[in-house]
């Protein structure tokens, strides 16, 4: 086991999550659908990484600018749940996200109540976990090395 995978597992214990990985496809675009994410929200569980496609933007929230900004919105999942979405916009390009939009991500969910967030959807600067994203009209944000939009 890689020197990086057995860090990533000890800082998970080391705070408390529950150390998990979730990935259905390969790449942004390639993932399937959202079953790995509405597996953690129906089983009130965090997941350290999760992929999941076709969420459906159901209402976008003031971007929070206290401290690192963020922008935020409600997804609709195929199960009917509503998650937070909060992506750290100086962490790549805006994403120009409106209601009734179909994307993908990739991040960390964490439960929060009766559903949860998903965030770090954006590379690691750091590589102390995978690398998340948002997909959406064909385009992947977040990747701060690699974005041309």
């Amino acid at each position: 086991m890689s020197k990086k995978i057995v860090s990533l597992f000890l800082m998970a214990f080391a705070i408390n999550t529950s150390v998990s990985f979730a990935t259905t496809g390969d790449h942004p675009g390639k993932i399937a659908d959202d079953s790995a994410l509405v597996a953690a929200v129906n089983g009130h569980r965090n997941v350290f990484y999760v992929e999941a496609a076709d969420l459906t933007t159901t209402k976008i929230l003031p971007d929070d600018t206290s401290g690192l900004p963020h922008q935020k919105w409600e997804a609709k999942l195929s199960d009917g749940s509503i998650i937070t979405v909060i992506y750290n916009s100086d962490m790549g390009a805006r994403v120009p996200v409106h209601v009734g939009d179909k994307f993908g991500v990739g991040g960390q969910y964490i439960q929060t109540g009766h559903t949860g967030l998903i965030h770090w959807l954006h590379d690691d600067p750091k590589h102390s976990r995978p690398d998340g994203y948002v997909y959406l009209n064909g385009v992947v944000y977040g990747d701060v090395d690699h974005e041309d939009n």
